[in-house]
């Protein structure tokens, strides 16, 4: 499978129904086989709270009756897309992609075909569309979009530009089956057009396969059951890969012979290497200071996490503090992703200032950095010196992990991990960041409603004084260069 930043590590144990990653299954020794994700396949297992609002989603949009991820094993792939857009993987293949729509500003799923036999068997009737058995040649062979005269029902719901199930027509217009789902595709025509016209075409034909049944593997059991199950089908997995960590990190440290820190964020990365250094380092007496920069802008639940950590492990995680943001907010503006003012000011600056105070001759910092996490992440070397602070030596244990891997890596250990994930946060920093998709604004929204406020107050009073309109309130905010599309 072609990829970039890495190699796509996720496979599937089809008889365990479990991801794995590697050829062999832990579990029952057999074969696993490669899942067609897109890449870079930088995965995660889906909580509870994503499965509820997919699911949500899915009765919304569909009217599915049943839980298609009852006591199932979920993962979530980020996509490249516009906005949030995640790849849904049931059962070793993927299911839907869920996205949120910017210009409709809200969250839809688009099914595959196979998705689309699960939805129509949870009983998922609405966004049907029908069509007559002399037509399937023509849509399986010929790739054809399906016209107005080969429509044999259309569901009242459904409205031009949304996703719609394809099905082989047989009678029966109450009930249909998997066994009639024949492709997935997007509506060019709403019920009134269809019911008006006698030509034209109706859907635009995204994916199309032959009629047959819907997969179904085993159960995996609730949540942390599933868990406990993957944790060991990737045991031999999880122990080589911390294996040539902890390595790493002893030889680094050993070759650098610079005093030793570890930046903890409270994220699942920073926390992984954390989990290593303990390993690689305490064990061997080798003495370490852990940091946390506290910007003002984390939420409840990071700041929790650095206190939980620290009681677990026996640590004092020092804190370095820096209350500057909305002060200068007046002077700087809003930040953008291509004027990124807040991480200078708010991170690297009080980091600077702490090590020159604390290390007359440096330091070496382990950090959470992998790869898979963007196409500048992939071009780092695993050692460098950093760029914006004076004195510092950066190292990467896991720069060669995958999600996956961290997230194996967490469960394995039982670390007690940002609840902020539990709740469908992908990341755990600022509340403020540019960097984020509308989407995750959506999730800060729901959960956060104060501190998104207190934001979007200064926001219209800032567009008010600049004569900016309300799209930039809503998201232009984020770049300040980006020149409009004409």
């Amino acid at each position: 499978m072609k990829h970039f930043l890495g190699k796509i590590h996720l496979r599937w144990c089809k008889h365990c129904n479990l991801p794995v990653l590697d050829e062999k299954c832990n579990i029952c020794k057999g074969d696993t086989e490669q899942v067609k994700i897109t890449p870079p396949g930088d995965v995660r297992p889906a909580f509870p709270k994503d499965i509820e609002m997919i699911n949500n989603i899915l009765r919304e949009q569909f009217d599915i009756k049943e839980d298609i991820f009852k006591n199932k094993i979920v993962l979530l792939n980020k996509s490249p897309g516009v906005d949030f857009t995640r790849e849904i993987i049931l059962d070793g293949t993927v299911f839907a992609i869920w996205k949120y729509d910017v210009e409709k500003a809200n969250w839809s799923i688009i099914p595959t075909v196979e998705g689309a036999r699960k939805i129509v068997n949870a009983g998922g009737f609405k966004k049907i569309v029908g069509i007559r058995e002399d037509i399937v040649p023509y849509i399986l062979e010929r790739h054809a979009s399906v016209l107005r005269p080969g429509v044999a029902y259309f569901s009242q719901d459904i409205r031009r530009g949304e996703e719609v199930i394809v099905v082989v027509m047989e009678g029966d217009t109450e009930h249909f089956k998997d066994i009639q789902v024949i492709g997935v595709g997007r509506a060019r025509m709403d019920y009134r057009e269809v019911m008006e016209r006698d030509k034209g075409m109706v859907v635009k034909i995204r994916h199309a396969e032959a009629p047959r049944e819907a997969t179904y593997l085993r159960e995996t059991g609730d949540f942390n059951r599933s868990i406990e199950k993957m944790v060991l089908a990737n045991e031999h997995v999880i122990r080589r890969y911390e294996r040539e960590a902890i390595g790493f990190i002893r030889n680094t440290v050993e070759r650098i012979k610079k005093p030793v820190v570890v930046a903890y964020s409270g994220g699942k990365d920073s926390l992984t290497v954390l989990l290593l250094s303990l390993k690689a380092l305490r064990e061997r007496g080798i003495e370490f200071d852990v940091i946390f920069v506290d910007t003002g802008l984390e939420l409840p639940e990071t700041l929790e996490n650095v206190e939980e950590v620290e009681r677990k492990y026996n640590l004092k995680i020092i804190r370095i503090k820096s209350q500057e943001f909305w002060e200068k907010l007046q002077e700087y503006g809003p930040p953008g992703r291509d004027y990124r003012w807040c991480s200078k000011v708010c991170k690297m600056k009080p980091v600077e200032r702490f090590i020159s105070s604390r290390y007359r001759d440096g330091c070496l910092t382990l950090v959470g950095l992998r790869k898979y996490e963007s196409i500048n992440r992939s071009k780092k070397p695993r050692i460098w010196k950093s760029w914006h602070v004076k004195g510092q030596i950066q190292c990467a244990p896991i720069l060669h992990w995958s999600a996956m891997h961290v997230w194996l890596y967490i469960f394995k250990n039982k670390a007690p991990y940002n609840k902020l994930y539990s709740l469908g946060f992908d990341r755990v920093g600022c509340y403020i960041c540019p960097a984020m998709d509308l989407g995750e604004i959506e999730l800060l929204k729901r959960y956060y409603p104060e501190l998104w406020e207190r934001w979007e107050r200064y926001l219209r009073e800032y567009a008010k004084k600049n004569n900016l309109d309300e799209e930039w309130i809503r998201s232009g905010w984020r770049w300040r260069y980006r020149v409009k599309d004409t």
